[in-house]
């Protein structure tokens, strides 16, 4: 009944992976990029990390979709009891008969296995989903078969996916030797604001046979403040106020009724600390609130009788943008083109500013008396993605609330395109600062200012 009222052919906010949703924040592009370089460089143990219900298996589905048949892959994923258990159902994930009860049994057709592959150039990977819960023996066989290899590369290719205690654990004293053989190690990290919002948005108009439902900006803040931008909780939360508005007969979710809904939520499932980060975050959103308000009293304070600075109190603006919300993570390792590594001096977050210095107010006052338009010289950016989906998403998303919004591509210095969404140009970075300051305020969500044409 739920799904017809809103119009939706299929429940968008399931907890199963589907892969038919799929939704790539930047966390999770980085993720996939370093499975494609350590699978392609064989570089023998990788580990991808994050917390429960952060989107790890889904990425690794992904990631497996896209492997031709020049790649065996084994993934498993149910808990492992023993090494011999290991290595019997890695032997099967891997077609390879037999039904041998010691381990050199189990390992001598394996390593067959895998140099048949070598020879016919093929690759084999192994995924190990849960790790963090594997015991000592089970990892240190995992480290055998690691050492299965030719005298110029690993045969095998393991990859080990786990919440963040699984480094520790692999970086204890006990498994240090397996540990420091982690060439690729990646944790995925949660979705940002604007994420959150284009992630809800995304899901919602995949699953409706008509005009998607509306997610309000304040129900959108409640669904990431409780969240913290883990998938699994937006699910939670947007069924949660679904639920709640059908009850209500609303078609629209509000933000009264995605409060109520996340509240509930964490009362009803005992969360404490769901619900005291939840309230801890309307405090501070409640304080930013409060700051902005004694700002804006001290600024309008120190203003003369016409409404103009005093001279002996103005401020000179302070140089150079903050970092934005959305800088890509390097990889931790040199990686090849195609993977996520930025060169250094390179990051497209700081390089540097191409568009040359804003004009000053006496070139701005002779452009308007020439009745020229100001030079535009600085942006407002409100997003930057490696997948340009990614950034339609979000243009469509803020185009709905009337945002001006743009895709600026650029390639960076290892030929990588990124989409930066903008949604101004201003003829000097004061004017962009304030426009990015009031989009943060209005929508929650991170900006940053850009030089007009630069990166």
């Amino acid at each position: 009944m739920i799904f017809q009222f809103f119009g939706f052919r299929d429940n968008p906010f399931k907890l199963a992976p589907d892969l038919t949703y799929l939704f790539l924040g930047r966390h999770h592009e980085e993720a996939l990029a370093h499975l494609r370089y350590a699978v392609a460089e064989g570089e023998g143990f990788s580990a991808i990390t994050g917390e429960r219900g952060i989107g790890k298996t889904t990425i690794c589905q992904a990631f497996l979709d896209t492997l031709g048949d020049g790649t065996a892959a084994a993934v498993i994923s149910s808990p492992v009891s023993s090494p011999g258990d290991l290595l019997r159902r890695i032997n099967t994930a891997l077609g390879i008969p037999g039904k041998a009860d010691t381990l050199k049994g189990l390992i001598d057709p394996l390593n067959d296995f895998l140099m048949r592959q070598k020879l016919a150039g093929k690759k084999v990977a192994v995924f190990i989903d849960d790790a963090q819960g594997l015991g000592l023996e089970v990892l240190e066989q995992i480290r055998l078969i690691s050492n299965l290899e030719t005298t110029r590369e690993k045969l095998i290719q393991i990859v080990l996916v786990g919440e963040p205690g699984l480094m520790t654990k692999l970086n204890s004293h006990e498994l240090r030797q397996m540990g420091q053989r982690v060439s690729v190690r990646y944790e995925i990290g949660p979705l940002s604001p604007v994420e959150t919002a284009a992630y809800i948005q995304h899901r919602v108009s995949l699953a409706s046979t008509g005009s998607p439902v509306r997610f309000e900006p304040a129900a959108l803040r409640h669904i990431f403040n409780y969240s913290r931008g883990n998938p699994r909780l937006i699910h939670a939360a947007c069924q949660a106020a679904l639920t709640a508005a059908f009850g209500a007969r609303e078609k629209t979710i509000t933000g009264a009724v995605a409060q109520a809904a996340v509240m509930g939520l964490a009362a009803a499932g005992g969360k404490d600390s769901s619900r005291r980060r939840y309230r801890q975050a309307l405090g501070w959103a409640a304080a930013g609130c409060g700051a902005i308000v004694l700002a804006a009293a001290a600024f309008f304070a120190l203003r003369g009788p016409e409404g103009r600075p005093t001279p002996e109190l103005a401020v000179p603006e302070q140089a150079g943008p903050a970092a934005p919300a959305e800088t890509p993570v390097r990889p931790p390792v040199p990686a090849p083109a195609e993977a996520v590594a930025a060169s250094a001096g390179s990051d497209p977050a700081t390089g540097p500013d191409s568009a040359g210095p804003p004009p000053t107010p006496r070139e701005e006052s002779v452009s308007a008396a020439n009745g020229s338009a100001p030079r535009m010289t600085h942006s407002v950016q409100v997003g930057a993605y490696l997948v340009p989906e990614n950034a339609r998403k979000q243009v469509e998303l803020l185009g709905a609330k009337g945002y001006p919004a743009r895709i600026f591509e650029v390639k960076d210095s290892r030929g990588r395109s990124w989409y930066s969404v903008r949604i101004g140009d201003y003829p000097s970075s004061e004017a962009a600062r304030r426009k990015a300051d009031e989009f943060t305020r209005r929508e929650q969500a991170p900006s940053v200012v850009r030089p007009v044409g630069g990166f």
